[in-house]
């Protein structure tokens, strides 16, 4: 199961982008404004990857994991759902001949309705999924924006860039693997709400010979 991160990289580069666009005016400006007195605004900045400390830090590869975990679980119910749904329409097309057609048409009918019921459990657990990973990961990226502001206030920086943001940079600029150092410290787990399990959202577990008795009547 695929999952990706919210928003807050994305975020954290058009925020670094427009930093980027709203600087290089004002410097210009204050240059300009300066000439005479020889002097002009340069920026402290500092580098960040958010992404990389979203990915590498303790609490993301924890909630990484335990969503990973759950999936797994899951996906293993729903395949032995659809490996007895699978065998329920095997032995249905085997009755093809000794059922009249309304009664064979009947029980296609159910079948089809059991494959759309695990199709809509699958769909409202992924999207079970991805909620729980997303309101996860907001309290790392809260947590790492706050490490960031603190790093900014100590440096004395008045511009943080987002990596993905920048071409060329000092390596002393780049406080990735501080802020992943740090945020490890401050917040070493992230505890993960899982979705509660429903009759949308959880297979129904079925008695095979219930179900091969019903066809065969």
């Amino acid at each position: 199961m695929r999952f990706w991160l919210p928003g807050a990289a994305r975020r954290a580069m058009m925020t670094g982008m427009c930093a980027m666009l709203l600087a290089g005016p004002a410097l210009a400006a204050d240059t300009s404004a300066d000439k005479d007195k020889g002097a002009a605004l340069v920026p402290a900045i500092l580098i960040v990857d958010i992404q990389q400390v979203l990915h590498d830090s303790k609490a993301g590869k924890g909630v990484q994991a335990s969503l990973s975990q759950e999936s797994q679980t899951y996906s293993k119910e729903v395949a032995r759902q659809e490996d007895d749904l699978q065998k329920m329409r095997s032995d249905l097309e085997r009755q093809r001949t000794v059922l009249s057609a309304a009664a064979f048409d009947s029980k296609a009918k159910a079948l089809q309705q059991h494959y759309q019921e695990l199709r809509r459990a699958v769909q409202a657990k992924q999207q079970g999924l991805e909620k729980s990973y997303s309101e996860a990961m907001l309290k790392v990226d809260k947590a790492a924006l706050n490490i960031i502001a603190e790093l900014a206030k100590e440096r004395g920086a008045n511009l943080v860039l987002a990596k993905q943001a920048t071409i060329l940079q000092p390596a002393t600029s780049d406080v990735t693997a501080e802020v992943v150092t740090r945020l490890d410290k401050a917040l070493p787990s992230v505890a993960v709400s899982m979705p509660k399990s429903s009759d949308s959202a959880t297979p129904r577990r079925r008695d095979r010979r219930k179900d091969e008795a019903a066809q065969k009547r």
